[in-house]
């Protein structure tokens, strides 16, 4: 920033008297961020095209902006000729001006836009150039604390959120901007910016939130953790700005089981050593495992009040915990549920996923959990995972000496976790843990999934895991990651995923093989389309319209001819990727992806990709490394149960020939037995066999040793086969 623009602000905010006011003078225009929306609440595209960034004119003069630029990690906006702004003025830069005046009753003529590119929904840094590039302001946001959590489209979704706040259809982009309270504060300081009032953005006018001086907010907060029986030290770093006086910590110890505890509040005090703003308080020290919740609360002018979280944040309590310490190599994780709710897990499966016209309304249901990891308190919500073939079956626990379910057996079972979207799990809204049952002990997920991955076809990462449930160690997991936004947001703007989960023959489900559907079961074709293949991404306005589309399109060629068929690949594929799938997956000796455990992914492009799922029993598990290299198609007889997959049928009689040649590349590099054979050893290092056997049910399967052979042995086996059955 210029010298001189800096001087100015100090002198503007009172910090250097001695500068003078003449050190402004005219020469820097004093235009700043005012406003940011950076995620309006339910947006329906790809793009949140509801967003804007507001400027300010702060000066006494009226400042040309011809060439003037707004620029961000990925938003890109040059002013243009003759624009302008005056003094005491607020100028809207809109990501979509006709959609944002629509929203907000405002003159589409008087914004500036469009801006290319879309504001970040986490962290962004914004700057504001002027013609000959000068930075004249900057501002870097955040979604997190101190920052107002809940300008991230409030925040959360539905489970986590208040319920006064529902329906989230109420808030359809507005929800909260970020609103600059006093334009002499420091652009980039959290405590310079507030919430505005909720679906009451101010674009192109006054800030609600403007204030002579900021109100005190709590800009951080340290825990010191004492020895048992002694005192934790809570220490809350307040901003500068604004009163604070009467400054409490309000805390309880959590019991998972039930709700309404007692509550104590305890004063801090003031740290003299360190600063007038920070405060201290000393709390009995909790033994391991045990959850504490706390909020900081202050008379800032108004009276007691709580002033961390905010009252717009969508929690309402900080929380603790010491995490227990597990003599174990392997990371551990560590969840607490009440026993009624582990119950109820257990209940919303028993009449399994769907029976014909039948469908279980509450086989995905989830509850409220608390994992701990790493001196981290998480709060989730927790279900079963699994097919519906295999969501219920595990190994029954000998014993159980911890509280468990109110109903049900204690039993190795799968675990899906998700998190709310202000507190993700290492970037991560959802966890898998594998009860490593039926592919035991991981080699399939893991040493399949790289497979893919290394030739380029997104397939999730895995990696083993301890988890502990209520103070027991419960199982030795499979760590998945969940194929959905999150994991393709790391391969390019996330497109549209399906999940086939189709069943074996036509009821209210489909059959997952890319056939064409009608009616059924009262339901019209494409509501079974949308049951059959299961949204991952955009599910709160997706639609599956782009599954139908080709599913409808690929009837046609096929009724055309092969000369249909490729045009329809090369039309709607990525071809290179196709191929790889294609080759890997029927080279593993695919157990069912027929008819269900395959993705298909529309990427923004508008190109197709096929990705793997659920490789339990490929590899050598169903059937040898002799089988056919044309599983899938249509008659081919080494089909399980005859099934096959239309897609596949079509692009292995469409594509044979660079399919051959596509085989031959892999089986001679990629999927070469020197190659898969590393790839073993590499899974092979990081199992801790030990940690797996002292688990309650031990590993339930055969061993490590042994499957890693079993697996080296496939490759060598299949290399040999596939080179026989080429022409």
């Amino acid at each position: 920033m210029r010298s001189s623009w800096k001087l100015c602000r100090l002198v503007t905010l009172g910090l250097s008297a001695a500068l003078g006011a003449g050190a402004c003078g005219a020469e820097a225009p004093e235009v700043l961020f005012s406003e940011i929306h950076y995620h309006p609440a339910l947006e329906d595209d790809y793009e949140d095209r509801h967003e804007f960034v507001e400027i300010y004119n702060d000066g006494s003069s009226k400042v040309d902006l011809s060439g003037w630029k707004l620029v961000g990690s990925t938003v890109s906006f040059e002013f243009p000729d003759g624009s302008s702004i005056a003094p005491g003025e607020y100028r809207v830069i809109a990501k979509n001006r006709d959609r944002l005046a629509q929203v907000w009753a405002l003159e589409a003529a008087t914004l500036l836009g469009d801006y290319t590119g879309e504001l970040d929904n986490g962290k962004e840094t914004l700057w504001l150039l002027d013609g000959d590039g000068a930075e004249i302001d900057k501002l870097t946001y955040d979604d997190d604390a101190p920052w107002p959590v809940a300008a991230d489209a409030l925040g959360a979704g539905d489970d986590w959120l208040d319920p006064a706040l529902l329906p989230l259809d109420t808030h359809r982009y507005k929800g909260y901007s970020i609103e600059r309270i006093n334009f002499a504060l420091p652009t980039s300081e959290a405590a310079t910016w507030a919430p505005s009032l909720l679906d009451g953005s101010t674009p192109g006018k006054a800030n609600a939130s403007a204030a002579s001086v900021a109100p005190a907010i709590v800009l951080d907060r340290e825990r010191t953790a004492g020895p048992a029986g002694g005192m934790d030290e809570l220490v809350a770093t307040l901003s500068p700005q604004g009163p604070a006086d009467a400054v409490e910590v309000e805390w309880f110890v959590d019991d998972i089981a039930r709700a309404g505890e007692p509550t104590t509040r305890t004063a801090m005090t003031a740290m003299a050593d360190r600063g007038a703003r920070q405060f201290v308080a000393s709390i009995p020290a909790v033994a391991e495992g045990v959850v504490v919740r706390y909020r900081i609360r202050a008379d800032r002018g108004a009276g007691d009040e709580v002033i961390s979280p905010r009252p717009t944040d969508p929690y309402r309590w900080h929380a603790y915990a010491k995490t227990p310490a597990v003599a174990a190599a392997t990371r551990t994780y560590h969840l607490q549920i009440a026993p009624a709710s582990w119950g109820q897990l257990w209940n919303n499966v028993q009449a399994g996923r769907d029976n014909g016209c039948t469908v279980n309304p509450i086989w995905n249901n989830e509850v409220p959990a608390v994992l701990l990891y790493g001196d981290k308190v998480y709060d989730v919500m927790a279900r079963y995972q699994g097919s519906r073939f295999n969501r219920t079956n595990g190994a029954d626990l000998p014993a159980w000496p911890h509280p468990g379910p109110s109903a049900g057996p204690v039993r190795a079972l799968s675990w899906h976790l998700s998190f709310p979207r202000y507190r993700k799990f290492e970037g991560r809204g959802e966890l898998i843990l594998s009860k490593n049952r039926q592919g035991c002990p991981g080699y399939d997920a893991a040493v399949g999934f790289r497979l893919f991955r290394d030739a380029g076809v997104p397939a999730p990462e895995t990696r083993y895991a301890r988890l502990h449930i209520n103070g027991g160690y419960y199982h030795y997991m499979l760590e998945v990651e969940r194929a959905g936004e999150d994991m393709m947001a790391k391969v390019g703007p996330v497109g549209d995923l399906f999940k086939s989960v189709g069943g074996v023959t036509d009821g209210a489900y489909g059959i997952g093989d890319a056939r064409v559907m009608g009616p059924n079961c009262g339901l019209s074709a494409r509501a079974r389309y949308a049951l059959t293949y299961d949204r991952k991404t955009h599910t709160k306005w997706g639609q599956p319209d782009p599954i139908i589309e080709l599913i409808t399109e690929l009837a046609a060629a096929r009724a055309a001819g092969v000369a249909a068929e490729r045009a329809f690949f090369a039309k709607h594929f990525d071809l290179e990727r196709l191929l790889d799938h294609m080759a890997i997956i029927n080279w593993a000796v695919p157990f069912d992806d027929m008819f269900q455990n395959h993705y298909l992914y529309r990427r923004r492009d508008s190109k197709w990709l096929l990705m793997p799922w659920d490789l339990d029993l490929d590899f050598g598990g169903w059937k040898g490394a002799n089988s056919s290299i044309y599983i899938g198609a249509q008659n081919d007889p080494d089909n399980r149960n005859g099934w096959w997959n239309y897609i596949k049928d079509s692009f292995l009689r469409s594509y044979r020939a660079e399919y051959h040649a596509r085989l031959r590349q892999m089986i001679d590099g990629p999927l070469s037995p020197a190659v898969v054979h590393t790839k073993v050893d590499e899974w092979t290092a990081t199992a801790n066999v030990a940690e797996a056997l002292a688990a309650p049910t031990g590993l339930s399967c055969g061993n490590f040793t042994g499957r890693a052979a079993s697996w080296k042995q496939f490759a060598t086996d299949r290399a040999a086969a596939v080179r026989a059955r080429l022409p």
